[in-house]
């Protein structure tokens, strides 16, 4: 549209014309408007620490109690790093242990469990201070490949008795969490709690099986030592198996080829005298 100025000082229009673009120009314009007020707000930048596991004390009894044939080997782990330990060493230590005749997995597999659910953290060693003669690749982040065996059942490998040509890559050391997964599942305090529950005559016979243990004894000598024991038929009828199954899982008596008490085992000896 083309104006002029008229004479009284007013602006006149001497020429109009329509493009037809221009429709379409606003429509395009209206549309880029509302598109950028569609557009989401950009989001705020992560906090980074939001993304730490936030564990529990639930969790850590959750994971130790998961599978009773992993209990005592996962205890036995935590024992194992009171302080912090290099954990090929840690987990060598575990290896040799008689609790793990009772797992399926690998002390590797039983450290990936604790790692996970926050009873052992992975303390990294400065580069400088790990050996370097035959090392392999350190591990990218500590714990890593550990955490992802958790849960998985591995076949049972023998620990190398020693390895002096590897690198120490990280440390692995019990945490608030852990320690009172220990207090809490301490033998003799289970112990206690198992008694408290069980009739009066079930703690003779308990007495009877860790003695007959102390030097080492088979299943069928436990039977023997308990023939006619009054446990057996009162309350209730039972065998000799329910009080080896009993003192096996508080710790109390081990498999070793024969059944043997335990220095756990000799501190419930204790309680009973």
């Amino acid at each position: 549209m083309d104006e002029t100025m008229s004479g009284n000082g007013s602006w006149g229009a001497t020429d109009i014309t329509v493009d037809s673009s221009s429709e379409g120009s606003g429509k395009l314009a209206a549309e880029a408007v509302l598109g950028d007020a569609a557009e989401p707000a950009a989001e705020p930048a992560p906090d980074e620490s939001a993304d730490a596991p936030a564990f529990t004390y639930e969790g850590v009894r959750a994971a130790v109690t998961a599978n009773r044939a992993n209990t005592l080997a996962l205890l036995g782990c935590l024992r194992a790093v009171s302080e912090p330990r290099p954990f090929r060493e840690a987990e060598a230590a575990v290896g040799e242990s008689r609790a793990m005749a009772l797992t399926m997995q690998t002390p590797h597999a039983l450290y990936g469990i604790l790692l996970k659910c926050g009873a052992v953290e992975a303390i990294t060693v400065p580069e400088g201070e790990a050996p370097e003669a035959g090392a392999p690749e350190s591990l990218a982040e500590p714990g890593a490949d550990i955490a992802e065996a958790a849960g998985a059942d591995i076949a049972k490998a023998a620990a190398p008795a020693s390895l002096p040509d590897q690198p120490v890559d990280y440390l692995l050391h019990i945490t608030d969490l852990g320690r009172m997964a220990l207090a809490e599942f301490e033998p003799t305090k289970r112990f206690e709690e198992l008694l408290a529950g069980e009739p009066a005559g079930y703690a003779d016979a308990y007495g009877c099986v860790l003695a007959c243990c102390e030097t080492g004894a088979s299943k069928a000598v436990i039977e023997r030592a308990l023939a006619g024991h009054e446990a057996l038929s009162h309350p209730k009828q039972i065998y000799p198996g329910y009080f080896i199954s009993k003192l096996e899982t508080v710790d109390g008596i081990s498999w070793d080829g024969v059944w043997r008490t335990t220095e756990a085992g000799r501190r419930m000896v204790a309680l009973l005298a």
